[in-house]
This record gives structure tokens, sequence and C-alpha cells, in this order.
């Protein structure tokens, strides 16, 4: 079995990626939290009261997800 060096650089290329992200969500603050308008206070009551729309959404974002892992991990047909 030969080894695909391009997923193996993909790999490599994702997991830094990750690493990065954490370790800038870890040590940054969120300065966008410190300000919160009446307006963005309604938006975030009117999430929690209606829980449905949000339940529909997470739904639809974890089919779509499922399905492109699917897609991509798919087996190709040998010729």
């Amino acid at each position: 079995m030969r080894i695909d060096w391009i997923r193996v650089a993909g790999l490599i290329a994702v997991v830094l990626a990750v690493l990065i992200f954490s370790t800038l969500v870890v040590r940054s603050e969120f300065p966008a939290f410190d300000h919160v308008d009446p307006v963005e206070i309604e938006t975030t009551e009117f999430l929690w009261t209606y829980r449905l729309i949000d339940m529909i959404a997470q739904a639809f974002v974890l089919f779509a997800a499922a399905a492109c892992c699917v897609a991509v991990l798919r087996a190709e047909e040998k010729k």
C-alpha cells in the first residue's frame, strides 16, 4: 500500500490549524461579550425562549455535516 502524501500533508495542516485555533481561543479574551446592547439581549432571550427554532437549525447543521462526511469518505470503485 502506497502512502498518499497529499492526504498526510492535509492531515498535518488540519491538526496544526486546530492547535493554533484552540491556543488562540484559550489565551484570548472576547471583548465582544463586554458590551451588550438591549437588542442583543432581546435576541438572546428570543432564542432561549423558542428552543424549537434552535433545535431545528442544529439538526440541519448536523445532517449537512454528516452528508458531507459521507460524500468525502465514500469508497472509490477500482477499475
